[in-house]
């Protein structure tokens, strides 16, 4: 008797331990995932003032001077495109390449970082690498996933960034499923016609499907020579993962512009 009233009082110990651990579990997961949803509404409130400080820039040709909460010298430009949620300050930190890969705009923690020029890239480079996580739900980079329906893209062929102070519009030339060894990577400045004609070329031939901008550049491709085609386009790369796939898979969408600046 004495055995079992023993052995009752150590499991009701034993639960008593156990519904303590499960309620201390569920207060700490509470607790951050509160936290995760402060700092998402955060950052969120603060990319709708950063686009409506972005709009009035819009409305003024005349570079503002910027409230001095809104500053940051690591914001070089702005990325859009229209009828989708991609809208989005470009930042570039020198002698950090990934600083921004897990930070906001103020450079505080973030899980979903902020989009990021590459680190080897200028604004005015051969090609523009602007990377970007993908978020669930289609937030952030996410949202570049639709571009894998050739639907989608005929309805979402422009991309807008401002670069400094210049506002340029890019045609979408590829859509890329590929993984971190693409040698689009590795195209940011080139410094003869040779290697630029490769680059695009591998561009092109990588697309899911073909683009508008696409057959026309591939076009003048064929029709000029290397010395004349010599970087006759400006190029745009969006870059985020497809983490379902693999760590290391990720996707591209690259766009382009005609300009008269470079060769």
């Amino acid at each position: 008797m004495k055995q079992e009233k023993k052995v009752n009082s150590r499991k009701k110990r034993i639960k008593r331990i156990l519904c303590l651990f499960f309620l201390l579990a569920f207060a700490v997961v509470g607790y951050f995932a509160y936290r995760y949803y402060q700092n998402d509404k955060q950052q969120e409130d603060r990319f709708d003032q950063l686009e409506k400080v972005e709009e009035e820039r819009d409305k003024n040709p005349v570079p503002s001077i910027l409230p001095t909460e809104i500053t940051n010298p690591d914001w070089i430009g702005w990325l859009k495109i229209k009828g989708t949620s991609i809208s989005y300050p470009v930042m570039q930190r020198e002698g950090d390449s990934e600083y921004y890969l897990h930070r906001d705009f103020d450079g505080k923690y973030s899980f979903y970082g902020t989009p990021f020029l590459d680190s080897r890239c200028t604004i005015d480079s051969d090609n523009c690498i602007i990377y970007g996580h993908n978020i669930n739900g289609g937030r952030m980079f996410g949202a570049l996933h639709a571009y894998s329906s050739e639907s989608y893209y005929k309805g979402h062929q422009e991309i807008s960034f401002r670069a400094g102070d210049e506002k340029r519009k890019y045609q979408i030339v590829s859509v890329i499923q590929t993984t971190i060894s693409s040698p689009v990577y590795s195209f940011t400045d080139v410094g003869n016609w040779d290697e630029y004609g490769e680059y695009v070329n591998k561009i092109l031939s990588g697309s899911l499907y073909q683009t508008e901008m696409g057959k026309q550049i591939g076009e003048e491709l064929e029709k000029n020579t290397p010395e004349e085609f010599f970087r006759k386009y400006q190029f745009l790369t969006l870059s985020t993962c497809r983490s379902w796939v693999g760590r290391d898979a990720r996707l591209l969408v690259v766009a382009a512009r005609k300009t008269n600046k470079f060769g």
